[in-house]
């Protein structure tokens, strides 16, 4: 099965595979990315992002949500300790993070991808049946039907509530001086509210939370909304020094391999001329007759 994002909608893909009770992989290809969704039984029980898109790999939301720092992700991934073992796996293994918190990160990374899935207005899509064992993470496999209507509401009504927040990128706080009754808060709220403690960036926030971008915004401005937090657009950074000493070394080799390049067109050319004019007959000739000459 396979075919245009336009002709046979993202919704009405997962909404076949799920009623049918397919196992298998679904590709979707569209705005230069590519998303595979693993199924059993018509429930989805893995998915492998675009690699081009490393804010959405299992590693960068570990360190997002501070259960990893990047030098011990750099450290894992540069290393052969992992035996063919996915991050995932690996961690788990050597006790860096529990099981429980595998299972939820990678059921967000799920989540996450489809929201952005259904984005798409363009794009193909291919599914291909064959056994699927769900991973030992997966306890609970993902109804597509259910998240399908959770991703729906995320088209609807995100714009709605990122209009409320200053364009760009922003800060978050806890309001100072505000009481807050956290047994009135909702779930999303609560975690939400903890998770401020962690950091002001939202990212950071909503991943500490286990929570997608979506719901994260959500409750953050429904936290906004009576006050209990604050909302700023966040400072400009300053330069890095180190990256701009990078960037201009980067650029000098691209203007010395472009200098170099052009004397070479230069040196062909000017040696394709020789050939041609100093070596021609006529020039021969008026050579030899220029040595009988004297």
């Amino acid at each position: 099965m396979q075919g245009k994002i336009s002709d046979f909608s993202i919704p009405d893909i997962f909404q076949l595979i799920a009623s049918q009770g397919k196992s298998g992989s679904l590709k979707i290809r569209g705005d230069d990315r590519e998303t595979m969704f693993l199924f059993a039984d018509g429930l989805i029980v893995d998915v492998r992002p675009d690699r081009r898109d490393p804010a959405g790999m299992l590693g960068a939301m570990l360190v997002d949500a501070g259960l990893l720092t990047k030098e011990q992700l750099r450290r894992i991934l540069a290393g052969q300790e992992r035996g063919g073992k996915k991050l995932g796996e690996f961690l788990v293994e050597k006790r860096m993070i529990s099981g429980e918190a595998l299972a939820r990160y990678l059921a967000l990374q799920i989540k996450e991808s489809l929201f952005e899935t259904l984005k798409h207005r363009e794009g193909e899509y291919q599914f291909e049946g064959f056994a699927v064992r769900p991973p030992s993470w997966m306890k609970a496999p993902v109804r597509a039907d259910v998240l399908m209507i959770e991703g729906m509401q995320f088209l609807d009504e995100y714009p709605i509530y990122r209009e409320k927040f200053p364009p760009g990128d922003f800060r978050v706080a806890r309001a100072r001086g505000e009481k807050v009754d956290v047994a009135a808060l909702s779930l999303e709220e609560r975690h939400v509210w903890k998770a401020i403690e962690f950091s002001p960036e939202p990212q950071r926030i909503f991943r500490k939370a286990c929570m997608t971008w979506f719901e994260g915004v959500k409750a953050l401005w429904l936290l906004a909304d009576r006050g209990f937090v604050e909302i700023s657009a966040a400072a400009e950074r300053p330069e890095d020094p180190e990256r701009a000493i990078k960037e201009e070394f980067a650029r000098r080799r691209k203007v010395g391999t472009l200098r170099a390049a052009i004397w070479l067109v230069a040196a062909a050319v000017t040696a394709i001329w020789a050939y041609t004019i100093l070596l021609s007959p006529a020039a021969t000739n008026a050579f030899a007759i220029w040595v009988r000459f004297f």
